[in-house]
């Protein structure tokens, strides 16, 4: 209930999914009346970002993956559970979770919840079944797939009605008023694919690029912009000028505006090889573009295939560039899709949904 104290606990440095979760959830549990404290790196992009918000009370710290040995570290930080009575503290990486989770629970905090974004196993060892069994009382992913794949190597890890699942929070308020003008203005009788993801093999922009081989081969009218940065930055360019697309894709670097982004291109295509939860999707159907991913993760309790987009076989460069096909040709059916999609945006994944379905477990 509004008035109670939580806390969010996040010290990663960089800048990332689960920091805007926190970030976000943060300004939201404070609007909503409850007392909010954050526990962050003291260099870290989520410090500095909530230093400049009013009424949240900020402890820096930084946390490594063996801090749950050092003593000193559980005193500070039982310390800090008791000085301020944290009734409940949110956990979003696992190192955190070591040292701050047994804290928390020697500082007799009732309730101590662990997120998981990331759609990847959990060790099955002694320390993570001393956690799960012994120091959190519930455990929160952000869709069934990331729960299924975490718990994949031992289903006994935490009793199922200790688990929940709830989607990111979608904040589009805040993303239709950004400006919506375009990066790249559009060219009459050209379709505009767009991506947006790190450049990393996770991310996999070289099936993308096959993808724009292909479509080059079979005559379309077509240009792909391609925005983040990544290690792979120079070999994903290079993979361009082998495969001679070099005249219809274009890497645009990080972008920070995505909502000009998405008003730039007529259908977003992501190449995802695993996501633990699509945002970058949400952020496309909700500026009304149809979508085109493999139907992998998460991908498809984002996506419904056939209405708000089209998944394609995990992997298969000719299955995608089939879908992508199938929309160019047809602009009635990405009209049709990208309506279809703001509307499951709204009717499922809006911050005030998602908030409204965290607030039983706080």
């Amino acid at each position: 209930m509004p008035g109670k104290r939580i806390c969010f606990f996040n010290t990663n440095k960089a800048w990332g999914g689960g920091e805007k979760w926190a970030h976000d959830f943060s300004l939201l549990a404070r609007d909503n009346g409850y007392a909010v404290h954050a526990v962050a790196h003291a260099k870290g992009d989520l410090a500095q970002r909530l230093a400049q918000a009013e009424n949240i009370r900020l402890h820096l710290t930084d946390a490594g993956n063996l801090s749950f040995l050092n003593p000193l570290k559980i005193l500070e930080l039982g310390h800090f559970f008791r000085d301020n009575r944290i009734e409940t503290v949110i956990f979003a990486l696992p190192r955190d979770l070591k040292s701050g989770g047994i804290a928390a629970r020697l500082a007799g905090v009732p309730n101590i919840i662990y997120r998981r974004g990331i759609a990847l196993p959990i060790r099955n060892t002694a320390l993570n079944r001393f956690l799960f069994g012994r120091i959190l009382t519930r455990f929160l992913c952000n869709s069934e797939e990331t729960r299924r794949l975490a718990l994949q190597r031992n289903p006994n890890l935490i009793a199922p009605e200790r688990t929940s699942v709830i989607y990111n929070g979608f904040d589009l308020d805040s993303y239709d008023a950004a400006d919506a003008t375009p990066l790249r203005p559009a060219r009459e009788g050209v379709v505009t694919i767009g991506n947006a993801a790190r450049l990393t093999a996770q991310k996999g922009q070289k099936l993308l690029i096959d993808c724009a081989a292909q479509l080059k081969q079979r005559g379309h009218s077509f240009r792909m912009l391609i925005a983040g940065s990544g290690e792979l930055e120079q070999e994903l360019k290079a993979h361009a000028r082998e495969k001679n697309v070099t005249d219809c894709v274009e890497f645009l670097g990080f972008v920070d505006n995505m909502r000009a982004f998405h008003e730039s291109v007529d259908i977003f295509a992501l190449t995802s090889l695993w996501e633990g939860f699509g945002y970058v999707l949400v952020e496309a159907m909700a500026a009304q573009k149809p979508v085109v991913a493999f139907a992998v993760s998460s991908n498809p309790e984002v996506v419904s295939d056939g209405s708000t987009g089209l998944l394609a076989k995990v992997g298969e460069v000719q299955d995608m560039t089939d879908k992508l096909e199938a929309l160019i040709a047809s602009p009635e059916l990405r009209r049709k899709m990208g309506k279809a999609g703001r509307e499951s945006v709204v009717r499922r994944f809006t911050l005030d949904k998602a908030f409204a379905a965290l607030e039983p477990l706080l």
